[in-house]
């Protein structure tokens, strides 16, 4: 497989319960095998539910806004420039605390979800 280089702008958000998302790189969408990026935009005051991916690592890196994310070890504030890495099998969601913008971050999980 040959080097890809994707434009955000090139891919659609799709919603989601707790605002958008856009897959960059995946089985689906092409140029990624093993793992899955997405850009996700939680939506004002809004963010998941506490859940887990058994099997599935995830680093969720914040690109705008500011929130939380909730973890085992309990809540960290995240903001622009923020890296969290949640190992496969960890309880945590993460929440937008901005009224008036969208909480924006690049999504990786390995492996990804239609992989499993």
């Amino acid at each position: 497989m040959a080097a890809k280089v994707v434009k955000e702008e090139e891919r659609s958000f799709e919603p989601v319960e707790w605002g958008r998302t856009k897959n960059l790189f995946g089985p689906k969408s092409g140029g990624a095998e093993f793992l899955k990026i997405n850009i996700t935009e939680y939506a004002v005051g809004s963010g998941h539910r506490l859940h887990k991916h058994p099997g599935q690592e995830e680093v969720i890196f914040i690109l705008d806004g500011e929130g939380v994310t909730l973890t085992d070890k309990g809540d960290v504030p995240v903001g622009p420039g923020s890296c969290i890495f949640v190992p496969a099998g960890e309880d945590h969601a993460t929440f937008n605390v901005l009224k008036d913008k969208p909480l924006k971050a690049l999504i990786i999980k390995s492996p990804p979800d239609e992989a499993k």
